[in-house]
């Protein structure tokens, strides 16, 4: 079902007039010195592009985000209304992801104390997941964080993780609530259930937890898959469940501020992460049809996390 219910009303404080006028700004006139005080703060990674429909969309469909801040170092502006929730894109992959969160945290005009932060998007996932189905992650583990060289003589593959800061624990607490808000969410099975491979599991779409596996790069194989376990398990975080290419970035600004007990991270699988028996990587990255899911990924994953603001924001 579609989560009903509205969150609380989002809340605008004046800031003092910079200029050193008596009395404090008057939001109706002087926009620039208002503050946003969200009760969730989503982050999609992206507005529309030229093949697919933006990450951000289904909440401008969702919410009346009337209004706008611009916040220096952000490029988008952020979109809020009256019903607690603010919406901003941060860019694709880990370093703009951090970028945009470092600068959402420092600014003056965005006030995220005790606000819920949400990375809601589309992600890879490994074939066990029917596509559709959504992760909410409870560990996230960076990719690009790692040492790697040449196999062996035996021709185990040398991969270990290269600093002891690549992974980052989210609030247990919070995810037993966010889970608990999940479990009411029906999930819609898109026009096929998603499923492209005969590998894929033949079950309709689900909510699982795990880890999200963040990396820099759009990877896709078996061999690029067996890499991505062996590192998850070598962080003590396995198994992976999505992968993806901004929440480490922005799990680690979160961390420098001292928010990251207020972050999750809830992705759709879109797709995934290696090919159907007897068919080349390469010929099932560029197939047509190899982003096919992503529009029943997003869906269900703003279903959720629509679900959990609307439980725990207040």
């Amino acid at each position: 079902m579609t989560p009903s219910g509205s969150p609380p009303r989002s809340r605008i404080h004046p800031l003092e007039d910079p200029l050193g006028t008596d009395g404090p700004f008057d939001a109706a006139h002087k926009a620039p010195g208002m503050t946003v005080d969200p009760d969730a703060l989503v982050l999609p990674a992206f507005e529309d592009l030229a093949d697919l429909p933006g990450e951000a969309t289904p909440w401008h469909n969702a919410y009346d985000l009337d209004r706008s801040a611009s916040i220096d170092g952000v490029p988008p502006p952020v979109r809020y209304g009256d019903r607690g929730v603010a919406v901003v894109p941060t860019g694709i992959g880990k370093t703009a992801a951090a970028t945009t969160t470092a600068a959402l945290c420092s600014s003056p005009r965005i006030d995220l104390d005790g606000a819920l932060v949400l990375s809601v998007g589309a992600a890879g996932g490994p074939p066990a997941l029917p596509i559709g189905s959504v992760v909410v992650a409870d560990t996230i583990v960076d990719w690009d964080d790692k040492c790697r060289v040449d196999p062996d003589d035996e021709g185990s593959l040398a991969l270990n993780p290269y600093t002891d800061e690549g992974a980052f624990e989210l609030d247990a607490g919070l995810l037993e609530e966010a889970r608990a808000a999940a479990d009411a969410v029906d999930l819609s099975e898109g026009p096929d259930r998603g499923t492209r491979s005969s590998d894929a599991a033949p079950d309709p779409p689900t909510i699982a937890g795990g880890t999200n596996l963040c990396g820099d790069e759009l990877w896709h194989g078996r061999e690029l898959a067996a890499q991505a376990a062996w590192l998850v398990e070598a962080n003590e975080a396995g198994p992976y469940r999505a992968t993806e290419m901004e929440d480490a970035g922005t799990a680690a600004a979160l961390e420098r501020f001292g928010r990251l007990d207020r972050y999750l991270s809830v992705r759709g699988i879109s797709n995934h992460d290696r090919p159907p028996a007897g068919v080349p990587a390469r010929e099932s990255l560029l197939d047509p049809g190899f982003e096919a899911g992503f529009g029943p990924a997003i869906e269900n994953a703003v279903r959720v996390a629509r679900s959990v603001i609307e439980d725990l924001a207040a």
